[in-house]
């Protein structure tokens, strides 16, 4: 197959049923530089057309066995991008318009008195062609640089994120090594804040945030004595003021750390309580973020069923009654109903059952 598509030299297919006709318009569109095919009907100029692709299609309107519409309608569906000039002595206004709403790209009435005028069309139809298809080159060319950036975005963020995660996870080892009766303590809280999350419908982002300000609402507590955080006995006044600092503490160590959400916020707020009784900022209702309200509630349950240095462990079912109990004083209600819903769903019990020895829950044959 022979295409003008790669040639320099543009190529026009000219149909007319008038030999005339052809051979004027034909010679002048060779003199002006332009490679000229020639066809008689619409029939004879699609078969050239679809052997030889030429670069611009100039048809008369009406002819035997055919009409110049059919061309421009062909066209349309094969090679939509091909211009197609409409030359015509026999038809009206309102037939004109029709054509160029078809899709051609241009009209011109019989008889051409200024030859002119058809080497304009035709460089304004090809200087058309040209700019679509430079614009179609630099899109293309865009969204490719696009793909690329994303698809290095992605890699980095990945690398950001791992590099995140092993700085979250190292902060949770000092705590850890620091506060060994709270060992775990951290990961079950982050896991049942979780769980909460879940029974109210929240969004995955806001779940994994749950997650990281549950792994590190303790990381304050590096800065409290180590004899105060393993004292087998009850704290005075003064030593649970030293441990009171902590969600401060922790808010300024994690406040330029570029989490996916407010870790920060969350981790300073999970002391509130929803009467106000809670430190440090002493927090009602909805002023404490959402998130911070059900990492308290989880924190609440956790520490209530986990054994500590001046006190053992009580039952699940203890701890439950408690949080209902506390609901709309301590606790937020909103929470402790989704509390009551994920000890339902099993999803307590999931995370009892994988809780270390002396730091499990006694929940019975069945979670109420």
């Amino acid at each position: 197959m022979v295409t003008s598509i790669h040639t320099q030299i543009p190529t026009v297919l000219l149909i007319d049923d008038e030999r005339m006709y052809r051979l004027i318009v034909g010679d002048y569109l060779r003199d002006s530089g332009y490679a000229v095919l020639e066809a008689e009907s619409a029939a004879e100029g699609m078969r050239i057309f679809e052997n030889v692709q030429p670069d611009i299609v100039i048809t008369d309107l009406r002819m035997p066995g055919g009409n110049g519409n059919q061309v421009v309608t062909r066209l349309q569906n094969i090679a939509p991008e091909t211009p197609v000039i409409i030359i015509s002595g026999t038809a009206n206004l309102e037939e004109a318009l029709g054509t160029l709403r078809e899709g051609a790209c241009d009209f011109i009435p019989k008889p051409v008195r200024e030859m002119d005028r058809i080497k304009q069309a035709i460089d304004a139809a090809m200087n058309k062609v040209r700019l679509n298809q430079e614009s179609r080159f630099i899109k293309r060319a865009l969204e490719e640089e696009i793909a690329q950036r994303t698809c290095e975005l992605r890699e980095l963020n990945a690398q950001l994120k791992h590099a995140l995660e092993s700085t979250v996870n190292a902060l949770g080892v000092i705590v850890a090594q620091k506060d060994p009766y709270t060992a775990g303590h951290n990961e079950r809280v982050a896991r049942i804040a979780m769980a909460l999350g879940h029974s109210m419908g929240l969004a995955q982002n806001r779940i994994e945030t749950l997650r990281v300000a549950g792994n590190l609402h303790d990381i304050g507590k590096i800065s409290v004595p180590e004899e105060i955080l393993n004292k087998p006995d009850r704290l005075t006044p003064e030593e649970y003021e030293q441990v009171k600092i902590h969600p401060e503490t922790g808010f300024d160590i994690l406040k330029d750390i570029p989490f996916n959400g407010p870790v920060a916020e969350i981790v300073l707020q999970h002391h509130e309580r929803y009467n106000g009784t809670g430190y440090p900022r002493g927090l009602k209702r909805d002023e404490a973020l959402l998130e911070a309200r059900i990492l308290s509630v989880a924190d609440i349950y956790e520490a209530l069923t986990s054994d500590r240095p001046y006190r053992q462990a009580i039952p699940h079912d203890q701890a439950m009654a408690h949080i209902i109990r506390e609901a709309g004083n301590q606790v937020c209600p909103l929470c402790a109903c989704a509390f009551v819903a994920a000890n339902k769903s099993g999803a307590l019990l999931a995370i009892a059952e994988n809780a270390s020895p002396g730091q499990r829950p006694d929940c019975g044959a069945k979670l109420p």
